[in-house]
């Protein structure tokens, strides 16, 4: 549980810092790297600990649970994020920024490293879904960081479609919740995936298909998935550089993340080949 906290709770931390502390000061910048690197860490910790064939879990319910998968996303994302603290404007960055843009960056990285750590470390697929939608506020708001006419279309254009991405997403998560009560019953683990992905056998066919349809076609678009990828060329092009390397580094595999957690939860309801021949379609497509 130390571990996991360890992991969390630097970027929130940092996050606070930065929005209590007015103007923005340099130690502000030194305190957010050094507690990135906790972060960095408490998720060598974790691989350590999976590798011997351990799952990590804690919280209520078993709310957070970190497996070999969470533990390898989990370590990208603290890297990239404590790359961003270390490099990022009012630190190491040479970009011309202003205290107040400084700041507004101190905060929101901080966040949309927390969110994505929380969306790869959770056990339940309804807290996953809502810190997937979280990355996507903690990023806009960065895209215009410098305000010009292009960075706020590229972070409006980006908002636009990764919502409607994630609204799919809901549907298809609520889908496989319903059916999973109508079948199964209520339980207060129901959307944790190891449930889900015991009882997908039970689970009717046809709506299991339509929930995955959903949640691919909503989770691929925040992963840049074609054709659902328009909003990636604008959004990298307006982003502050270390927000840039955060959203292909690692948001994007973030949001596969949620796919392939999904996928396992399909393939023991339906079976492999037609989630292989749709996934292949759009991978081939995506090229």
């Amino acid at each position: 549980m130390a571990t996991l906290l360890l992991l969390l709770t630097p970027p929130m931390v940092s996050a606070a810092l930065a929005a209590l502390v007015r103007p923005y000061r340099r130690v502000v910048g030194w305190a957010n790297a050094i507690l990135a690197l906790v972060s960095v860490g408490s998720a060598l910790a974790l691989w350590r600990e999976v590798l011997v064939g351990r799952v990590v879990t804690s919280g209520p319910g078993e709310l957070l649970r970190v497996d070999a998968l969470s533990a390898l996303l989990a370590f990208g994302v603290s890297v990239v994020g404590a790359l961003a603290a270390w490099l990022g404007p009012g630190l190491g960055g040479e970009e011309d920024y202003d205290a107040a843009e400084i700041r507004r960056f101190r905060i929101f990285v901080n966040l949309f490293t927390f969110t994505m750590l929380f969306a790869v470390s959770t056990n339940n697929v309804g807290f996953m879904w809502i810190a997937i939608e979280a990355t996507t506020i903690t990023s806009a708001v960065l895209i215009p960081l410098h305000l010009s006419k292009a960075s706020v279309e590229a972070s409006w254009k980006y908002i636009l479609l990764s919502s409607v991405g994630i609204a799919l997403a809901f549907a298809g998560t609520v889908l496989a919740y319903v059916d999973f009560v109508t079948i199964v019953g209520r339980q207060d683990e129901a959307l944790n995936w190891p449930v889900l992905v015991a009882a997908a056998p039970l689970l009717d066919p046809e709506v299991m298909r339509l929930a995955f349809v959903f949640v691919l076609v909503g989770y691929g678009t925040k992963a840049g998935l074609a054709p659902m990828h328009t909003w990636l060329p604008d959004a990298h092009a307006e982003a502050p550089a270390p927000l840039s390397a955060m959203m292909s580094g690692v948001l994007l595999a973030v949001a596969l993340y949620a796919v392939i957690r999904w996928e396992a939860v399909a393939n023991a309801a339906l079976g492999a080949a037609f989630i292989d021949r749709f996934l292949l379609g759009l991978g081939l497509l995506s090229l």
